[in-house]
């Protein structure tokens, strides 16, 4: 139930079952979930919902690219490299994270961000002991520039949670299962295209090619329940009988999965990952990204990533709560302000642009919230649970989302 990332993950990796039959549901007419593109009038071109980095280190979305047919649909620089901007000091660097085995990276100051020293980085190694309770705000100097410069936007960009909130040990952990990833495991990659033409188009033609179903605007309402197995699924359409053998995966959010599953236990809080998307014309033509990259991490604006696909500027605001209340064009100017400063564009005129709100793009990935995760398995004997807000061991991104579907 459910055609997104973790829905779709899940039918990819039965399709090796040859007896098993699988029906995909989908509430809406689009799949992807929150992985999704669209045709945009406005702009008259292919539009993704928001911007993905994807790392080396997601073995399992690699997986998954390489069942569906989808591995060459990515794209990556040269070498591994993060360009970074303050535009509060207009002083520019690269992070260079290249890793084999351990992160000798943070050793040369060529790699680290620009007047951060390898003490600032053996200082912050404090968050590898956290607490269960400790938040990476607890554990960090809030002052330092390490915080400003690495800490502050790596815990948004991972947990789109800010410091003050994310949990110190989930952090950890991520960091942990990277740093001892074979080769080069934070080099970042993008989809060539757009993100149903990499992640999700070649998943749902592998899926019907196999002879199994996907019914789109059949939303679950309700599951009867008879001695711990689910015995109907009630649709807005109709109602489907569970055979015996069957069994459903429930690839939904978080707040739906609530209200199907009677006393299930679930994350709550959510936060806001807001992208506003801007059609570049010839004026703009000095916008350029450092060293041919296709992604820029701004400090000390409103702004967190800028990505540029010909003439597309894309903006990504992770943790973007304190958005809600703002208006369209008063965002769409102070992002603009940001920009200006970015690439020292001082009189070109905002262009026209697109705001994608998603309100409840992840949950809070606080220590409170992340011990609400449930596990896949259910007290119902023929239901499971798969999503990004799963107790994988891993946040609520890509990775993690794919990871809940095998």
């Amino acid at each position: 139930i459910g055609a997104g990332l973790a829905g779709l993950s899940c039918a990819i990796n039965l399709l090796k079952e040859k007896n098993r039959k699988i029906t995909l549901y989908e509430a809406s007419s689009l799949y992807g979930g929150r992985c999704r593109s669209y045709n945009e009038k406005n702009f008259n071109c292919l539009l993704d919902n928001g911007n993905h980095l994807i790392i080396k280190a997601y073995k399992n979305t690699f997986s998954y690219l390489r069942k569906i047919n989808a591995h060459k649909e990515l794209l990556t620089n040269k070498k591994t490299f993060y360009p970074f901007v303050d535009i509060k000091k207009s002083e520019m660097w690269n992070v260079k994270p290249y890793s084999f085995v351990l992160p000798w990276w943070v050793f040369f100051k060529s790699c680290r961000p620009r007047n951060v020293s390898f003490l600032d980085f053996i200082k912050s190694f404090k968050i590898f002991f956290a607490k269960k309770n400790q938040t990476v705000f607890d554990l960090l100097e809030k002052d330092s520039l390490i915080y400003k410069r690495f800490w502050k936007p790596f815990t948004i960009a991972v947990l789109n949670t800010h410091p003050n909130e994310a949990s110190a040990k989930l952090l950890s952990r991520i960091i942990i299962k990277t740093l001892f990833f074979n080769n080069d495991p934070l080099r970042p990659y993008v989809v060539k295209k757009s993100l149903s033409d990499s992640l999700i188009k070649p998943a749902v033609k592998r899926v019907l090619d196999q002879g199994n179903n996907i019914k789109c605007n059949t939303r679950l309402k309700k599951i009867i329940f008879k001695n711990n197995f689910a015995k109907e699924m009630i649709f807005n359409k109709n109602t489907i009988k569970i055979g015996k053998d069957e069994l459903i995966v429930l690839a939904v959010t978080p707040n739906v999965a609530s209200k199907i599953l009677p006393n299930i236990k679930t994350p709550k809080k959510t936060n806001c990952i807001l992208n506003i998307h801007f059609k570049l014309n010839r004026q703009h033509n000095e916008i350029k990204l450092p060293d041919g990259s296709f992604f820029v991490g701004v400090i000390g604006g409103v702004i967190d990533w800028i990505f540029k696909k010909k003439n597309i500027l894309s903006i990504t605001i992770s943790a973007a709560n304190y958005l809600n209340n703002i208006d369209d064009n008063k965002i769409s100017e102070i992002v603009w302000e940001d920009i200006k400063k970015v690439f020292n564009l001082d009189t070109i005129k905002k262009p026209k642009y697109k705001i994608i709100r998603e309100k409840m793009a992840t949950f809070v990935q606080s220590p409170e919230e992340i011990f609400r995760k449930p596990k896949m398995y259910t007290k119902y004997k023929n239901v499971f649970l798969a999503g990004d807000w799963i107790d994988t061991g891993l946040p609520a991104t890509i990775e993690g989302a794919i990871t809940s579907g095998y």
